[in-house]
């Protein structure tokens, strides 16, 4: 009895220096050793939680992969394209009896050029200057890009009998494209013709050639 007496009052008498003097004294009394907090391992990360990371890995990589694939396809598309259909390649107009010579220009609205059966034979100043046969004209004028309308009632220099006239800033061309006035740097452009046997007649339009002077002589006899 007085040894415990004795260790009380030695225990009440010196005070615990820290925490870990405590926590020392507790293992002593209970003979059972209490782990400090550096002595605690870490959780292990279990399946489900691998599992989770490595989905999301997957996933990431995955979506990637899927992406530069299609940016792949859409590049070889735009390089290699197939099948083209529409303005950018060839579209079919219809048949060469269909143009009339001498008539006004036909506005095919696919191909986006003007179809016009020259005939030699109209020698007026806005007329075929020369030309003979079907010529596709594209509507886009070279000035600016405005589309350019056939106007029949249109006067210039007398000649009241039609011109392609671009209604943004004036410029005017003959029935064969050719430019007579205006801020325009040359004459309509032209798109290559075809006729088959059979007479009927396609419009490359992916086949474009500066306008120019010698458009007249571009036209295809049918």
């Amino acid at each position: 009895m007085s040894l415990e007496r004795g260790a009380l009052a030695h225990n009440t008498a010196e005070p615990l220096g820290s925490a870990s003097t405590w926590t020392d004294a507790l293992r002593q009394r209970s003979g059972h050793p209490i782990p400090s907090p550096d002595d605690v391992a870490p959780p292990a990360s279990g399946p489900s939680e691998v599992s989770r990371r490595a989905f999301i890995r997957l996933s990431f990589w995955g979506g990637l992969g899927i992406s530069l694939l299609g940016a792949a396809g859409t590049a070889v598309d735009f390089l290699y394209p197939r099948n083209v259909r529409g303005f950018g390649g060839p579209v079919p107009v219809g048949f060469a009896a269909d143009y009339v010579a001498g008539a006004a220009p036909v506005l095919m609205r696919e191909a986006q050029a003007w179809l016009v059966n020259l005939d030699p034979s109209e020698d007026r100043l806005g007329g075929a200057g020369g030309g003979a046969g079907l010529l596709a004209l594209w509507q886009k004028c070279p000035h600016l890009g405005c589309a350019v309308p056939w106007n029949p009632t249109f006067s210039y220099e007398g000649d009241g009998g039609g011109w392609f006239r671009c209604p943004c800033h004036r410029s005017t061309y003959t029935k064969a494209g050719v430019r007579v006035y205006g801020p325009a740097p040359r004459s309509m452009d032209t798109m290559l013709i075809e006729v088959d046997a059979a007479g009927r007649v396609t419009v490359q339009t992916g086949a474009i050639t500066s306008g120019g002077p010698d458009n007249p002589s571009r036209a295809l006899p049918v």
